[in-house]
């Protein structure tokens, strides 16, 4: 590690004891935010009937019921569907809308899956709910499509990027809500990054103490921004991910992000400059 002054190793402490009291979602949070904005779309694993001891995996469509249980309509003609018929122990892995590589996230969902029963008042409830996400799945409505669905979850594993992975127990995420910002955050992350990153790189200089040269946003969320900034401190200037919490607590709608944003704007802008004294040649007007 490089040596830094008594003045860095300051600046140093201050970032990271705003950083730990910073407001974050719950790990179930974001793996349910993930899931709901995901193109749902996954690697559906299943221990094989063709090729026995071994375990295959297909690429499925999904919805996620109230609950947040993934349900399938699956043909007979699929050795999935065989697969799941006689061992419904199955995995569902899903990656972000916005995958690229591993600095994003994705989420594997670990339990057991079997065939719905023929109660026509929910068939038709998650026949609706399946439709309204994927528009085009006419075929879920012939007859060798059936409804399947991960009726327990045992385990959730989340890698959410770079030093963010964990475990979240199914209670948590049965528990927790996808975030209401999710559906709109990308376009105001791309007008900030776009026309006001010197905006929020004052942010980052404002709350949290620290010089900052450049920063973009990389999410948004009810109760804050995540900004990869470009921070300096001397010796240990670099890169690193800066938690920004909205300073008057969640935000939940849209009119109220803006209104957010320019508040943290005003806030974190040096004062304008006091009224100079009058010129000479003004005096003589």
């Amino acid at each position: 590690m490089p040596k830094l002054s008594e003045e860095e190793e300051r600046l140093v402490a201050k970032f990271r004891e705003q950083q730990q009291k910073a407001a974050r979602p719950t790990m179930a949070e974001q793996v349910r935010t993930l899931l709901d904005r995901s193109l749902c779309y996954g690697t559906f694993s299943t221990n094989s009937v063709a090729f026995s001891g071994f375990p295959t995996g297909s690429v499925v469509g999904f919805e996620l019921d109230e609950a947040g249980l993934p349900f399938f309509f699956f043909s007979t003609m699929s050795a999935h569907t065989h697969d799941v018929i006689k061992d419904g122990r199955v995995s569902l892995t899903v990656l972000a809308s916005d995958f690229k590589g591993a600095e994003e996230g994705r989420v594997v969902l670990i339990g057991t899956c079997k065939k719905l029963s023929a109660d026509a008042e929910l068939q038709a409830k998650l026949k609706e709910r399946y439709l309204a996400r994927h528009k085009g799945a006419f075929w879920i409505d012939f007859g060798d499509f059936s409804c399947f669905q991960m009726e327990s979850l045992q385990a959730i594993r989340y890698v959410g990027g770079f030093a963010m992975a964990g475990s979240v127990t199914p209670e948590e995420y049965q528990q927790a809500k996808p975030d209401p910002l999710a559906a709109f955050a990308a376009p105001v992350i791309k007008h900030m990054n776009d026309d006001h990153a010197d905006s929020t790189a004052a942010m980052v200089r404002h709350y949290t103490g620290v010089p900052c040269s450049s920063a973009s946003i990389v999410s948004m969320d009810r109760l804050g921004m995540t900004v990869k900034a470009n921070l300096e401190i001397g010796a240990a200037s670099g890169a690193t991910t800066v938690r920004l919490p909205y300073p008057d607590g969640p935000v939940t709608e849209r009119k109220a992000i803006k209104e957010a944003l320019v508040a943290m704007t005003r806030a974190s802008s040096p004062p304008p400059p006091s009224p100079s004294s009058s010129t000479p040649s003004e005096n003589k007007q």
